[in-house]
């Protein structure tokens, strides 16, 4: 089953704001675009467009932690949903993508929407575990809606797994 990484909305002004265990997802972020590209596996990115996050400006940019090497695909969304009026549906199946892993932001809002509509649309679903950051809510913290949303994927929509369990699947 052919597989791509969906890198989700991991974008300077996001980053610098600090949300949940940033640093930690920084690091699993790197080693999972790392591994999937040493296994063949393209890494596509997903960038949000809207009133704070300007096309253009220096906070819409992907964070250079993360960054796209030359030629790797971009989508450019405004909606929660990574495949809302983008493409990106069209171009994986263009490339007979069956399985999508997911990680990124914002783990309530972005990643959950993205998740859901991939499993919708018939994909395998993988979301990296540890690798969904968020910001508190008025009513929540970030870490319980982090924990939530993971007991929601898994089992349902996607399976949330580590890393090296991800990469070991073919």
């Amino acid at each position: 089953m052919k597989r791509a990484l969906l890198v989700i909305d991991i974008q300077t002004l996001l980053v610098e704001a600090k949300p949940f265990v940033i640093a930690e997802c920084l690091k699993v972020w790197q080693e999972a675009i790392t591994g999937c590209r040493e296994k063949g596996i393209e890494v596509i990115y997903i960038r949000h467009n809207d009133e704070e996050l300007i096309t253009g400006s220096r906070g819409w940019a992907i964070d250079k932690a993360v960054a796209p090497q030359a030629g790797e695909k971009i989508f450019d969304k405004h909606y929660n949903s990574a495949f809302k009026e983008t493409g990106l549906q069209a171009y994986l199946d263009s490339q007979e993508i069956e399985h999508v892993i997911m990680m990124g932001m914002a783990t309530n809002y972005c990643v959950d929407t993205t998740v859901k509509v991939a499993f919708e649309l018939g994909y395998h679903v993988s979301v990296i575990e540890n690798a969904t950051t968020t910001f508190d809510e008025e009513d929540m913290a970030a870490d319980q809606l982090v924990k939530h949303y993971k007991s929601i994927w898994n089992g349902r929509f996607a399976q949330v797994a580590d890393l090296e369990t991800i990469l070991k699947e073919d």
